[in-house]
């Protein structure tokens, strides 16, 4: 039976791999040492991280000790912000600019600046414009350019 893939499966797809990538990135581990612990293939990780293939429980049970996680939280939408309270605590982070009023923000958001980070954002680019950590995250790597 062939899985239905609509959209909300496609974005979950995406979210649980950017759950799962943020934990790779933060334990500095290769996607080979876990997909040795899987028992897959690098490739399978890297279509788990893309979201082009979602683990199954078991999988994902053993991703979220891997990594000292609850699966709950590989699940969670807002497990990567969560993780990083405030863009200080996630340590790579410069203190935030005051950026102006919320019609400001609006009128001036250029999506194409982050452009880059398309294949890494577990949404759709145009959803930055709502995700301030993220975009402030993405703005401190474009400056250290």
């Amino acid at each position: 039976m062939k899985a239905i893939r609509d959209a909300a499966y496609v974005e979950f797809a995406i979210m649980l791999g950017a759950n799962i990538r943020f934990c790779r990135a933060r334990t500095n581990k290769p996607q080979k040492t876990l997909a040795h612990a899987l028992g897959v293939t690098h490739q399978n990780v890297q279509k788990y991280e893309a979201g082009k293939v979602v683990p199954t429980a078991f999988r994902l049970k053993i991703i979220a000790d891997f990594y000292e996680v609850k699966a709950d939280d590989l699940l969670d939408p807002s497990f990567i912000h969560r993780q990083t309270k405030t863009p200080q605590d996630a340590g790579y982070l410069k203190p935030q600019k005051d950026i102006g009023s919320l019609e400001e923000i609006k009128s001036s958001f250029d999506v194409s600046k982050y452009e880059d980070f398309e294949d890494e954002y577990p949404m759709p680019l145009s959803h930055l414009e709502h995700d301030p950590k993220m975009r402030a995250t993405y703005d401190a790597i474009l400056e250290d350019e």
